[in-house]
């Protein structure tokens, strides 16, 4: 694996893998602390229209993709404020709407459109070193709104009727939210696909959601928990010529059943002790 790092490849995968830890870090916990995982996964198939359109207009799917899911999340947002209409339904309804008009697009684009399929399942080895730009803008832009909303963001997800008491804008920062996990679906995608997103998104943020105590601490955790995992499953990948986004994903469990473990075996010997 050390030797592979001198390829240009796996040096741009190592990248876009760190990368998209911070992402993890900073939008995973949110999504987990918010509840908002069903969430995050509607925005994801949704954005696939958005892969769609990127290719039949022959324009970058990435670009298409984030502009697409943001559009999805404000929709989300506008519905679930001012339509009486259950959550899971207005996200089940996004969700098929959203993968449908990707097919659509697909199907509709002329000539070769195999690489369509990195999108569903992602393809972290095959990512150019022109993406990461965007990758690393996405992370900056999402680390700075976090530093800027912190405080908004912290008293919302411990509460809202609280924010709301406070007269912080709620609507106003579920909107932000709803932007910026689809913000983070655009560096994902390119990892584990629209298919295995929803894992990335909420399983490192809930390993480390086993071991701290405030969002702050959580977000610093689910960015070396992701660090872990994308490298793990990078290296498992290469090593064993599997697919990177399934590698990754089964990283992350794993991850997260050792760590359970290790939390009920290390409360179970305090218990023993006393």
């Amino acid at each position: 694996m050390i030797e592979a790092l001198r390829l240009e490849f796996m040096q741009n995968a190592v990248i876009a893998a760190v990368l998209a830890s911070v992402v993890l870090g900073v939008v995973g916990s949110l999504v987990v602390v918010n509840r908002e995982v069903l969430v995050g996964g509607g925005i994801a198939h949704a954005s696939y229209g958005g892969v769609g359109l990127g290719f039949l207009l022959g324009l970058d799917p990435s670009v298409t993709a984030m502009l697409f899911g943001v559009l999805a999340a404000v929709i989300m947002g506008v519905l679930r404020r001012f339509v009486r209409q259950r959550n899971d339904t207005l996200i089940g309804m996004l969700w098929a709407v959203g993968m449908s008009l990707g097919v659509v697009f697909v199907q509709l684009t002329p000539g070769y459109t195999a690489n369509a399929r990195s999108f569903l399942f992602g393809s972290l080895l095959s990512i150019p070193r022109g993406d990461l730009p965007l990758l690393g803008a996405v992370a900056l832009v999402l680390l700075g709104f976090v530093v800027l909303y912190y405080r908004p963001l912290l008293a919302h997800s411990s509460d809202r009727d609280f924010a709301l008491s406070r007269n912080l804008p709620v609507f106003s920062l579920e909107l932000v939210l709803l932007a910026a996990i689809a913000l983070a679906v655009v560096v994902l995608i390119q990892l584990v696909g629209v298919v295995l997103l929803i894992a990335l998104l909420t399983i490192p943020a809930a390993t480390a959601g086993l071991f701290t105590r405030t969002l702050a601490t959580m977000m610093t955790a689910t960015v070396v928990v992701g660090v872990i995992v994308t490298l793990g499953g990078l290296s498992a990948s290469y090593t064993f010529d599997l697919p990177s986004g399934p590698a990754i994903v089964l990283s992350a469990c794993a991850l997260f059943a050792v760590s359970r473990v290790v939390l009920l075996t290390s409360r179970g010997s305090d218990e023993a002790a006393l």
